[in-house]
């Protein structure tokens, strides 16, 4: 309980500011669906280049103490840290742009982000390794710069390699850290191997996961904007092989007994992933 009043708290209030900032920009927007998805893509985008700073690089450390199980990898704990940090940050982006918030407003917001990392660090709920605070202003106001570049693109409606990008980025969020993270990794239905890399179990890990999200993520959106069945069934061929070279390459690890059913079940959410993020887009043609 300690715990919690010390680390998990204020992590909840920062969870806190981010729903309040999604829902203000949510009720404010024309087509909720559509803002709602580039919300999803917006998150999908300092997570992944979190995973090379944080994961890769070793950039800093959360400490929300959420994740407490002793079965389970404590690194976890460092994530879920994370994922509080980037769906924050990502909601902001989404209310400056949405909001069409002057220019200023980029550099506030990122001050403001740079004073909470600052409160962090000094109640020992975050750790800086090399990282800088400075450094998070910048990453912040770029960030900032680039959503507001993304959703002009959006309302002006994008082509199908943009498009593209857009789901890519919005599938982090819903397939990787909601359900390969969230569900598959934490309650050790599927998991990658720590081994390809013996003295890097960490890069290892996480490696995989990018590499095997990434290549999957793209053959899925490929298969599913086919016309043609035969395509379609290409897909999910390629896609099920994957898994199954990862499977006996021990660089899936799969409950005992289980490779099947959850193979169909990753192979089945993808595509699910695809067709919300798809339907949130497309469902109006208005203006956000």
């Amino acid at each position: 309980m300690n715990l919690f009043w010390s680390h998990t708290l204020w992590y909840l209030i920062l969870g806190l500011a981010t729903l309040t900032q999604v829902i203000y920009t949510l009720y404010h927007s024309k087509d909720r669906l559509r803002t709602f998805a580039f919300y999803l893509s917006l998150v999908g985008l300092p997570l992944y280049f979190e995973t090379f700073i944080l994961i890769f690089l070793d950039a800093y450390a959360y400490f929300p103490k959420i994740i407490q199980n002793p079965k389970i990898d404590p690194y976890n704990d460092v994530l879920a840290g994370n994922l509080f940090s980037q769906f924050g940050v990502a909601s902001s982006a989404l209310l400056l742009a949405v909001r069409r918030k002057p220019f200023y407003w980029n550099v506030i917001v990122s001050f403001i982000y740079a004073m909470v990392e600052v409160l962090f660090e000094f109640l020992g709920i975050y750790r800086h390794h090399w990282w800088k605070t400075w450094m998070t202003f910048i990453a912040l106001f770029l960030f900032f710069v680039i959503s507001k570049w993304m959703y002009a693109h959006l309302t002006r409606g994008v082509g199908s390699i943009y498009f593209y990008g857009y789901l890519i980025l919005g599938m982090f969020p819903i397939c990787t850290i909601l359900f390969f993270w969230g569900v598959l990794d934490l309650f050790g239905y599927m998991r990658f191997t720590t081994t390809l890399f013996p003295d890097h179990p960490r890069i290892s890990r996480y490696g995989l996961y990018l590499t095997f999200t990434l290549v999957n993520y793209i053959l899925v959106l490929w298969g599913y904007f086919q016309k043609h069945w035969i395509w379609k069934i290409v897909t999910l061929v390629s896609v099920g092989t994957l898994i199954y070279l990862g499977y006996r390459g021990h660089l899936l690890l799969f409950w005992e007994g289980a490779f099947v059913p959850i193979g169909i079940i990753v192979i089945f959410w993808m595509y699910f992933s695809v067709w919300i993020l798809d339907t949130l887009y497309r469902g109006r043609q208005q203006e956000l």
